[in-house]
């Protein structure tokens, strides 16, 4: 391994280190060194000490937390949405898809962080930050990728619908990554098509108001 080049080098060094992420209190760069199967000489030629290490694996995980994020296929599924059926089963549609996504999401997070990953990453000139959620907010944009195709679902409707088509497909949306979906530990989430009712008419039964 140490007849890579210096970057070569320092990426090698960085994925060997990301399953140690979890042990961040403890860890050595000697310990760094023997999981990458380099002498510690090695490692510190290419990284001034344990806490350059720790960035480039934050810089390997936010960039794989950009890709399995992507949402450009499911962008595309909505988009593909026939039209001409009524909206409520559009939606179910949107929901089906979005459900697909975000067990794709579960999935390829599992492979890619360690167990016991720390709360917060090294220290730098800022001071410590989360590890994971700050990479994730930079992520927003595909979730408005979702809102944006949501919301051009809607437009056939719009002259129905009591608010415009982008805030109804935000609501939508979170929704259905937010409260109503994801399953209590000992019931199931509300079906799909629960779900769109809920959205479409709201939580009253037909004909009844507050008392």
């Amino acid at each position: 391994m140490t007849g890579m080049r210096p970057e070569q080098l320092r990426q090698a060094v960085a994925r060997a280190a990301l399953p140690l992420l979890g042990e961040y209190e403890t860890l050595t760069t000697a310990r760094i060194a023997q999981a990458a199967g380099i002498g510690e000489a090695d490692l510190l030629a290419v990284f001034a000490d344990k806490e350059a290490v720790m960035q480039a694996c934050v810089a390997i995980l936010a960039e794989a937390v950009a890709v399995a994020f992507d949402a450009a296929e499911e962008v595309r599924q909505i988009g593909a949405i026939r039209a001409d059926q009524p909206l409520a089963a559009r939606l179910v549609e949107v929901i089906d898809i979005l459900d697909a996504y975000n067990r794709r999401i579960r999935v390829d997070l599992d492979d890619l962080l360690p167990a016991g990953v720390p709360a917060v990453s090294t220290s730098d000139a800022a001071g410590s930050r989360p590890l994971i959620p700050d990479d994730l907010r930079s992520l927003d944009s595909r979730s408005s990728e979702i809102r944006e195709a949501v919301a051009a679902l809607l437009e056939p409707d719009e002259s129905r619908l009591c608010l415009p088509v982008r805030v109804l497909a935000a609501a939508f949306v979170g929704m259905t990554f937010g409260g109503v979906r994801p399953a209590h530990p000992d019931e199931p989430p509300l079906p799909a098509e629960r779900v769109v009712d809920l959205f479409l008419h709201g939580a009253m039964h037909a004909g009844r108001v507050a008392g």
